[in-house]
């Protein structure tokens, strides 16, 4: 009871807050951040208390009070908060890298490759011939050739299915799971995001030619390969500079990464480079082939990072456009019943011919649900460089992440808590708040 008075007290006092000027630019960034803070923590705290995760609180509590619903942080308020964003993204990634080790991980090299042609790539396959299938329900294919309806089919199918490293390292974190399932879902999450940045600059590609999107081919794929093979050059270079801080200098590790974290996602956009590989691969390097330990800095992280992830997941939630959803509902809701369903189906037979741990086998593909980062960043690439149908694609792709956003949490620490692993793990937990 406390916690939801609390939320109605921050919720009323944010209004007030609002009520005195129109124009709250002058401390609006750090207005909006103190209230997403305080609303994500006690609405988190509220929906625990009917079995639900905390980060489905985080969204809704971003969903409520984005501008598409009670319009207390508004767009620019969130767009004021970027920083933000990219500051989460890479202590995401140095995290996540940092608990892949690879020797665990070696015997699901088999199961992850078959995940990746099976699920994630027949995904693409699949998703992108239900859009085409779908034709008639969706408007902004209208008037558009046969050659052309297969090219932007096959673009919006493999905008779809991208993962959330994030929600899953957030679950895995809430639920202190250790075991066979939870380093499948968290590698695989992560070479599924890698494989689904390749894809889509391809095919990006090839549809700017088709359909005269502002797309130059050879341009495009010059930057496909400095974002990807520079951010990994990066990345080890941000490894081996963690690794010597850490062998030589041994106190205040935590705040150093936080420092090369806030420089990565504020340099790396200005130079074409992806905040999540950077430091993805840092984590890696400094787990995996440095002499350093890093265990002591990831705890030191996770003990500081809940604000952050606070903010990031309740502003994930207030790009949530409740009305937009409710227009596309139809198209959306079998969208997203076909990724999950095809997920499932690719998983398991992923999984039949590989024989990895009953766990893995069962509950993999939950894994491969949840929505966020790269799907946002497909949906702002895809509404900028195709102007005739972008837009509307990127409308009905927001609302397909939005769905996503909200039930996969769920739905993955079901499969967490069922597969025995939760509280197997016992390290700071940032995504409880305790």
């Amino acid at each position: 009871m406390i916690p939801l008075l609390l939320l109605f007290a921050v919720g009323g006092l944010m209004q007030a807050a609002r009520s005195f000027s129109e124009d709250i630019a002058i401390g609006g960034t750090e207005l909006a951040f103190g209230y997403l803070l305080l609303v994500a923590y006690f609405t988190g705290r509220v929906v625990s208390r009917f079995g639900l995760p905390r980060l489905s609180g985080y969204l809704i509590a971003g969903a409520v009070s984005g501008p598409f619903v009670l319009g207390l942080i508004s767009k620019d308020m969130g767009d004021s908060l970027k920083v933000v964003n990219g500051v989460a993204t890479c202590i995401l990634g140095l995290t996540a890298g940092a608990e892949l080790n690879l020797k665990r991980v070696r015997p699901l090299k088999g199961t992850l490759t078959a995940m990746m042609l099976y699920a994630v790539l027949g995904g693409m396959v699949v998703l992108s011939g239900t859009i085409f299938l779908m034709k008639p329900l969706i408007p902004f294919l209208d008037g558009m050739g046969q050659a052309q309806t297969i090219a932007v089919c096959v673009l919006v199918g493999v905008a779809v299915i991208p993962q959330s490293p994030a929600v899953v390292m957030a679950m895995l974190s809430e639920t202190k799971a250790d075991g066979p399932f939870s380093q499948a879902a968290l590698a695989s999450v992560v070479v599924a995001d890698l494989v689904v940045v390749v894809i889509y600059s391809v095919v990006a590609a090839v549809v700017g030619a088709v359909v005269g999107g502002e797309i130059d081919v050879l341009g495009t794929s010059l930057e496909v390969v400095w974002e990807l093979a520079g951010s990994l050059l990066f990345g080890v270079a941000i490894g081996i500079l963690i690794s010597m801080f850490l062998r030589s200098v041994k106190t205040g590790a935590p705040m150093f990464a936080l420092m090369l974290c806030v420089v990565v996602a504020e340099i790396g956009v200005r130079i074409h480079l992806d905040g999540l590989i950077v430091m993805l691969t840092a984590g890696i390097y400094l787990e995996n082939f440095s002499k350093a330990d890093a265990s002591e800095l990831v705890h030191g992280f996770e003990s500081a990072q809940l604000p952050v992830f606070l903010v990031w997941f309740a502003l994930a939630g207030s790009r949530l456009n409740l009305g937009q959803l409710w227009e596309l509902i139809l198209p959306v809701m079998i969208l997203a019943t076909a990724r999950g369903t095809w997920f499932y189906i690719g998983c398991r037979v992923a999984c039949a011919r590989t024989k990895p741990d009953p766990a893995v086998t069962r509950f993999a593909w939950t894994g491969l649900m949840p929505q966020a980062g790269l799907s946002l960043a497909l949906v702002v690439v895809i509404q900028k460089n195709f102007p005739g149908f972008g837009a509307a694609a990127a409308a009905m792709l927001m609302s397909i992440v939005g769905v996503n956003q909200l039930i996969s949490p769920v739905i993955l620490r079901l499969a967490i808590v069922r597969s025995g692993e939760a509280g197997k793990k016992a390290d700071v937990d940032f995504a409880a708040g305790h």
